[in-house]
């Protein structure tokens, strides 16, 4: 390669004074150089008699030709001396020589990269393999002795240890393929703990991967002391279907009806693929196929359906044959059949609510007066509506709180006469009620593409006729408040604000038609049902194996419960805390196996299930270039190498012995013998 022809050729004659032999007892032939001196100095030459008659012209000619051969002299003894000289040191094998031979221990990782991306298969058989016969041939090349540092994505703890050489190709042997994703800013802050807390004297780091682009950020945490020589190798030819992601059409799910999944399936490979099939299993058992073609690059999202007659939990999976690459052909999901959503109604009867809730068996809607509630039933209901209360205590106006935390909806409808909402605004940090004002004014258009309500409209009305209010409180809007519908004058008549996991919807007037026409009008319609299905919208089919961020669990609300999750083959006690948002877990890299795992307490009581699904990140043929890698590395001293055994070769001996100079000295005698050519042709006497 271009940069390695550089980098081997590349001569710093400054350090010519640091100069070694490999063969010093050549350096006596350097005596040699006398030889030519006397046959100079000490030139025998039998004269001829030549006889002339003038003596005068005579001693002009001998005057001139004896100037120019003496020159002529010294230049081609000068020229023979310095090829000859050039030549014994050749034989003498100089070198400069490396850190290592100067000042102490050197440390050489080996770094493979055993991701996903790396089934893929090369010139000569899958990549891995490639990349893990390329570090063999390194270490037979390194000296017996060298300390060795084996590394790959899993950090196994071998890492952390340098190796002898038999030690190191044992590891290589046993490395297989993983699920961990390829994160060199980890391998190199490894590498660089192990260099700059032992002393050692040099460091060199063969990195042997695919390079897949990645986020700069990824690349950039270099040590500037640290030498690479990264070795790509990439597929012959690219082919894999990825299935990227799985989610819902409809946001509530429930038993004996249809459910929809969308699956987003990408082509990543360079050639179409004609024909394959997405296969839907539920609980294990087949439950629909659909058959599909993609050209290369290409993205479709394919449409499933399924029944299930279960209530609660269940798993699944979509999956597609595909080979050589197959970490990406499953994707595991893990939803919840509720039978119903449940809802409390807290204070007056409201017929307008009545109506849009009763006509569906999926909501089950239980009223109740301020005074008869249950706080501690409190969990088991999905949407709280506080219709139009006089005065609402600090008691209720914390568990209300408590609710919300823990994913719970919450919808306030205010009083005709409003008595004190200080303990709801204060505990629930929403919007103060100020005083009833006269409006006459409409809700504004751009309203219905608001994020909370368009998704609602398959296309939005146009001049449609909006709901108008006549009277409505003032709301002092805090700076967390979302407006979802405001007046034209910009005055907001319900605010959502988020809390923990959940969320408080606020109507800024009674539902009554003395303050505004909003119960009769569709829009009120529409965005009770909104809230409504909220919670469960919030519901997500599947997570990351190696995800950092926590995974809610509903149900499992004891703060003194331990989670466990458990496969058929594993159980793992996982990090797991009680936060304003609920019951939350971590997986810590806990785990490393896709697929769905049940989440038990400590009496193995199962309280939820969670599917894990590892990162598509390596599906994606996106591999970065010799530029790129410079841009994002260049603090570091980088040397781009090839697999071939020469180059190996070249690059070991030049950091355990030094850069060998034999070959600039060959030159060198080649260039004094042509200039002592030259001299003798064209330099008369």
């Amino acid at each position: 390669m271009f940069y390695s022809f550089v980098i081997e050729r590349e001569v710093n004659f400054a350090l010519l004074v640091q100069m070694n032999f490999q063969n010093p007892t050549f350096l006596w032939a350097l005596l040699l150089l006398a030889i030519p001196l006397i046959i100079h100095l000490y030139n025998f030459r039998q004269y001829k008699k030549v006889v002339f008659s003038n003596l005068a012209m005579l001693k002009e000619i001998q005057t001139q030709s004896s100037k120019t051969r003496q020159i002529k002299k010294w230049l081609i003894l000068a020229s023979r001396m310095l090829a000859l000289a050039a030549l014994i040191l050749a034989f003498a094998l100089p070198f400069i020589p490396s850190k290592i031979t100067q000042s102490g221990r050197q440390l050489v990782s080996i770094y493979i990269d055993n991701s996903e991306s790396m089934r893929a298969e090369g010139e000569n058989g899958q990549l891995f393999e490639n990349a893990k016969n390329t570090a063999r041939e390194i270490i037979q090349n390194l000296s017996p002795d060298a300390e060795i540092q084996i590394l790959n994505n899993d950090l196994s703890p071998y890492s952390s240890h340098v190796h002898t050489s038999e030690n190191a190709i044992k590891l290589l042997d046993d490395m297989t393929i993983s699920y961990y994703p390829n994160d060199f800013s980890k391998i190199v802050q490894k590498i660089s703990a192990k260099y700059s807390s032992e002393g050692y004297a040099s460091q060199h780091t063969f990195a042997i991967s695919d390079f897949q682009q990645r986020k700069k950020d990824e690349y950039s945490k270099i040590d500037s002391n640290l030498v690479l020589h990264l070795i790509k190798i990439l597929p012959e030819k690219f082919q894999n279907i990825s299935i990227d992601s799985v989610w819902l059409e409809e946001p509530v799910v429930k038993p004996q009806s249809p459910v929809k999944l969308s699956v987003k399936v990408v082509n990543n490979g360079d050639d179409a693929i004609e024909s394959s099939t997405l296969v839907l299993k539920i609980n294990g058992v087949q439950q629909g196929a659909e058959s599909f073609g993609l050209q290369s690059k290409e993205t479709k999202i394919i449409d499933l359906a399924f029944t299930s007659s279960q209530k609660g939990w269940i798993e699944g999976d979509v999956s597609v044959n595909d080979v050589p690459v197959v970490f990406d052909n499953v994707y595991h999901f893990a939803l919840q059949l509720k039978p119903s959503i449940n809802i409390l109604q807290i204070g007056e009867a409201s017929v307008a609510i009545a109506k849009i809730f009763n006509n569906d068996p999926i909501f089950k809607v239980t009223a109740a007066r301020e005074g008869s509630l249950d706080y501690s039933s409190f969990g088991k209901y999905d949407f709280m509506i506080v219709n139009e209360l006089h005065d609402i205590g600090s008691g209720l106006a914390e568990q209300l709180k408590q609710f919300a935390e823990k994913g719970g909806v919450v919808a306030i409808i205010p009083a005709k006469q409003m008595g004190s909402y200080n303990a709801l605004s204060s505990v629930l940090g929403m919007a103060a009620y100020g005083a009833m004002v006269k409006k006459e004014l409409s809700i504004k258009p751009e309203d219905l593409k608001q994020p909370f309500i368009k998704d609602v409209y398959k296309k939005i009305p146009q001049n449609s006729l909006l709901p108008n209010v006549i009277e409505c409180y003032n709301l002092q809007v805090s700076a967390g408040s979302q407006a979802i519908f405001s007046l034209k004058d910009n005055s907001p008549i319900l605010l959502r604000e988020r809390l923990g996991a959940g969320s408080v919807f606020q109507y800024a007037m009674p539902m009554d038609k003395a303050y505004s026409n909003m119960a009769q009008h569709e829009l009120f319609v529409l965005s009770m049902l909104k809230m409504s299905f909220s919670r469960s919208e919030k519901q997500q089919l599947a997570y990351p194996v190696f995800g950092t961020n926590a995974i809610p669990i509903e149900g499992a609300s004891n703060a003194e419960n331990t989670l466990s999750l458990v496969s058929p083959t594993k159980s793992v006690l996982v990090e797991s805390a009680v936060n304003k948002g609920g019951h939350r877990l971590w997986l810590n890299n806990e785990l490393s196996v896709a697929g769905v795992y049940s989440v038990r307490d400590k009496n193995n009581i199962e309280q939820a299930k969670v599917a894990l699904n590892v990162s598509r990140q390596e599906s994606i043929q996106q591999y970065a270039t010799k530029e790129e890698l410079y841009n994002s590395w260049g603090g570091a001293k980088l040397d781009f190498m090839t697999t071939s055994s020469a180059s190996i070769k070249n690059v070991t001996r030049k950091i355990q012995s030094g850069t060998p100079l034999w070959k600039l000295f060959v030159l060198l005698c080649l260039i004094f013998l042509l200039i002592e050519i030259l001299l003798l042709r064209f330099l008369k006497s």
